[in-house]
């Protein structure tokens, strides 16, 4: 618990001189728990989303990458 204090301590002092650290100060809470993603909110509004196998859209980027070089 003692040093949860130094730490929020220091990333105090170190936020007014970094912006960039400010905002990663401010991030920090999404490495503390797990966050889940859902799309099910978006779909009931939407409708259901196309779904590409990984190992398909890893081949139809390679491809595109190639193609355009």
């Amino acid at each position: 618990m003692e040093r949860r204090m130094i730490e929020n301590e220091v990333k105090a002092l170190i936020v007014l001189f970094s912006p960039f650290m400010k905002e990663m100060v401010e991030m920090m809470y999404l490495t503390e728990q797990p966050v889940l993603l859902s799309g099910e909110k978006y779909e009931s509004e939407v409708g259901s989303l196309p779904r590409t196998p990984s190992g398909q859209g890893i081949r139809e980027t390679i491809s595109w990458i190639r193609a355009e070089e």
